[in-house]
């Protein structure tokens, strides 16, 4: 009897030394408290440019001719264009079609060609807004039939994008701050912060206008439009440090 209890008490001796090093071993998990928080910003920024479409449509017997009278109206148009101050590569052509023209009828006969359409579109990007008005008026006198549309938008776009991801920053760890000291703690280190854009303004179009030469002498107002609002939102997660026990 005396022997057995010997061995029983060495064996768990032994198993509580092979045991000790594999507990000291294990990681023990140590929940570190954070703070989350989101913070939104805003930037203003006001538009400086502007893409006006110009379009030139000629109607013709052959398809040739409204091909040839069209490339002539539409060289007119580009040079009055380039002299109102437009350089060469803020022009480009949109479209281009050439399409037959028919007439048809209520009795259901066979359609009538009549003849040919061609129309050519041209965006121009305009850089300064004090040249709107010129180079529609000029595009209008030098032949173009067609004003298909102008929108306007700013060229500063991504300092305004980041202007406005800053102030939500600083919106979030302004928040952050009050959490914590009102947690009875201070705010630590950043561990992490994830940015939310909207689409930003769309540029402010304008109504397309349908025109048939210079309606008169008199230039082509254009107002130049207000400041656009740019939204970002923020989500910031701080270590939150505990006050230290009195």
């Amino acid at each position: 009897m005396f022997t057995h209890r010997r061995s029983h008490a060495a064996a768990v001796l032994l198993g509580a030394l092979f045991s000790a090093p594999l507990a000291a071993q294990t990681p023990v998990a140590t929940i570190v408290p954070t703070i989350e928080v989101a913070g939104s910003g805003e930037a203003t920024v006001t538009p400086d440019r502007a893409l006006i479409y110009v379009g030139v449509q000629t109607k013709a017997r052959t398809a040739a001719l409204a091909g040839a009278e069209n490339a002539r109206l539409a060289t007119a148009v580009l040079e009055a264009v380039r002299r109102a101050g437009i350089a060469r590569e803020q022009i480009g052509t949109m479209n281009y079609n050439v399409n037959p023209s028919y007439r048809y009828y209520p009795d259901g006969r066979k359609p009538e060609l009549t003849g040919y359409d061609a129309s050519n579109t041209v965006r121009i990007e305009v850089r300064s807004l004090d040249l709107v008005g010129k180079v529609i008026d000029g595009a209008l006198g030098a032949g173009a039939n067609n004003i298909s549309g102008m929108s306007f938008y700013a060229s500063q776009m991504d300092a305004t994008r980041r202007a406005a991801l800053g102030a939500a920053t600083t919106d979030a760890r302004a928040s952050a701050e009050a959490m914590a000291s009102a947690a009875g703690g201070s705010l630590g280190t950043l561990i992490s912060v994830t940015s939310q854009m909207n689409d930003g303004p769309r540029p402010i179009l304008m109504q397309a206008m349908a025109m048939r030469g210079k309606a008169s002498d008199e230039a082509t107002p254009v107002v130049a439009p207000t400041e656009q609002t740019v939204n970002a939102s923020v989500l910031g997660r701080w270590q939150f440090i505990p006050a230290a026990p009195r």
